[in-house]
């Protein structure tokens, strides 16, 4: 597989293209796929639009290049390509890796995300035992490669693990001939940081990868959307002035771009802070029935633990708890998200536990662990119709954070009158600034 000349790459698909005949569009496609797929994008994608479907189906790397695939894919046509053990012994090792990648996206697109990590994995092995020149070269795809394991780690929750990936595809990418490789790598890395609500990392991940090149058209969707779905949760977090124009920026519910689950969360957390629960509830069938869902994503995570927050919010407890005990491996926004309904349910213990259980999660981001604090005030306040001055010194400081200011618009009333009522005069005036 040619990995390294982009114009005799781009020459010799001229020539099959012309030439009319499908099989040798194919042998010009899949012989110089990385270099194509880098510099000529845009006429690879042509080339392959025009193949015939059954040319196309016995070819897993271009097939998952059709444009057509992703949107079939989340609907009616599930694309998980094998390969028989006699085809993947003729293979060269460059297009086991291109197989291995392929497979990662298809599974991982068509909602299958566990086999999506597992094929994840067997990259990361290939990477770490079976040394391939070509794939090492600075106008290789090892970046790449990097890239898309971190974002199956992402799709499946793993946020930290997600950002070694990223961070070492980002440092590749300086030394890659891709004038997008380091944009491409920030935007998701901003993502990841956003959800954890590590919002000045995100937030420096995403003005570092704005001020990058242009994305090429290969990554020019992954960027836009990644970006502007960091941005959302950054936005919505703070509830900034901005929040609506970020919103307006993110795709369609429908859309076939990986980060969904994550415009989802965007759009329904804004609706929630504004206390639109029936609109959070719309967005969540919206997105939820435009995608498959898989156990083990974040998805699933994202849909379920929203659902529960919306319900609790409208008062349809019952329903809420169903949800809860269905999902009860989801994720942690759905744990999380379960605690409201211990809360409101009056099942203290099952909420103590549960809100221990968190506290003591290495992998809980900034924002889970300000959120964690501020439902064992409320705890403390449901149990004992009181809290003490460390409780509410607690939750003080998470309110002094602008990155909280989401949070904070969505605990109940009564407890924020029991915390300004027990600060000083100085802290009170400032908790009562920020809380309304």
């Amino acid at each position: 597989m040619n990995v390294n000349d982009p114009v005799k790459a781009r020459e010799e698909l001229d020539r099959a293209v012309v030439s009319g005949r499908p099989e040798a569009v194919v042998r010009a496609a899949v012989s110089n796929l990385w270099p194509l797929y880098s510099a000529h994008y845009e006429a690879l994608i042509e080339a392959i639009a025009a193949l015939p479907s059954g040319v196309i189906d016995r070819h897993p790397a271009l097939k998952m290049l059709h444009p057509m695939t992703p949107v079939l894919a989340r609907t009616t046509r599930p694309f998980k390509p094998l390969v028989y053990q006699d085809d993947a012994r003729a293979m060269s090792p460059e297009e086991i890796d291109a197989l291995t990648l392929v497979q990662i996206i298809a599974y991982r697109t068509s909602g299958d995300v566990t086999a999506a990590l597992g094929y994840a994995r067997r990259l990361e092995d290939r990477i770490l035992q079976t040394r391939i020149e070509a794939r090492d070269r600075t106008d290789g795809p090892l970046w790449y490669y990097h890239h898309q394991i971190g974002s199956t780690l992402l799709a499946a929750g793993d946020t930290t693990r997600a950002l070694l990936e990223f961070a070492t595809a980002r440092q590749l990418g300086r030394f890659s001939i891709q004038p997008d490789a380091e944009r491409t790598a920030l935007g998701r890395e901003a993502l990841a940081h956003a959800v954890r609500g590590s919002l000045a990392d995100a937030e420096r991940a995403l003005v570092e990868a704005r001020g990058k090149p242009a994305p090429t058209a290969a990554h020019a969707d992954s960027c836009r959307t990644s970006e502007a779905a960091a941005a959302a949760l950054i936005s919505v977090d703070r509830m900034s002035a901005d929040l609506d124009e970020a919103l307006a920026a993110l795709d369609p519910y429908d859309t076939v771009e990986m980060v969904w689950p994550f415009a989802l969360l965007a759009r329904a957390r804004a609706f929630l802070a504004r206390r639109q629960p029936e609109d959070a509830l719309e967005a969540i069938q919206l997105a939820s029935d435009s995608h498959p869902a898989q156990q083990g994503s974040i998805a699933t995570d994202v849909i379920a633990a929203l659902s529960i927050k919306s319900l609790v919010a409208i008062g349809e407890i019952s329903r809420a708890r169903r949800i809860a005990d269905e999902h009860q491996d989801a994720g942690t926004l759905t744990r999380m998200a379960t605690v409201r309904v211990c809360l409101r349910e009056g099942r203290w213990d099952a909420a103590g536990l549960a809100l221990r259980d968190l506290s003591a999660d290495q992998t809980l981001g900034p924002a889970q662990r300000a959120e964690t604090v501020l439902l064992s005030g409320w705890l403390e306040l449901a149990r004992t119709g009181d809290i003490d001055r460390d409780t509410a010194a607690q939750i003080s400081r998470v309110a002094g954070k602008r990155d909280n200011r989401r949070l904070l618009a969505i605990i109940p009333r009564q407890l924020v009158d029991h915390v300004r009522a027990l600060l000083p005069s100085e802290p009170a005036s400032q908790f009562s600034s920020v809380t309304g």
